[in-house]
Parts: C-alpha cells; sequence; structure tokens
C-alpha cells in the first residue's frame, strides 16, 4: 500500500514538473511578444513624427540630457482612456 502511494505522489510530481516547463515556456512566448509589440508601437510613434534618423537622435539626446522636458500625463486621463481602449 505504501508504495502505491509513493508511485502515485512520484506520478503527480512528474505531472507537476512538465506543466511548470510547459508554463515557463508559454511565460517565455508571451514575454517575447509582448517585446516585439512594444517594438512595434514604438516604431509607429517614430514614423508618425515623421523625424529622420539624425533628427531622432537629436531629440533623444537633448531628452536624455534634459534639454527638452515633456510634459506628464495626467494620470485620471490616462487611466479611463486605457479603461475605453480596453473595452473597444
Amino acid at each position: 500500500m505504501a508504495n502505491t502511494k509513493l508511485d502515485r505522489i512520484e506520478r503527480d510530481i512528474e505531472k507537476t514538473r512538465a506543466k511548470v516547463l510547459e508554463y515557463q515556456k508559454r511565460l517565455k512566448d508571451l514575454e517575447a511578444q509582448k517585446i516585439e509589440e512594444e517594438n512595434a508601437q514604438i516604431v509607429q510613434m517614430v514614423k508618425a513624427v515623421h523625424l529622420d534618423g539624425a533628427q531622432l537622435a537629436a531629440f533623444l539626446s537633448a531628452y536624455a540630457n534634459g534639454e527638452i522636458i515633456l510634459p506628464q500625463p495626467d494620470t485620471d486621463y490616462t487611466d479611463e482612456q486605457e479603461e475605453t481602449e480596453d473595452e473597444a
């Protein structure tokens, strides 16, 4: 009887390990998809402002050096906008 219980526990351990590996792979895939989507959004935003590479580099350098300060979005507005986008 003890062996039967031990065998069952060992099978459960193996099943759990297999699921953990599956979930780790799924998590890695989702993280890669997220990065890909973020990058696509960045490219889309850059293209929307019609800057060439030199202009974009100059803008980012100026921003990084504190020469340009962008207005901070109103957090209430941002939350409402995200909720609206999620509902659509």
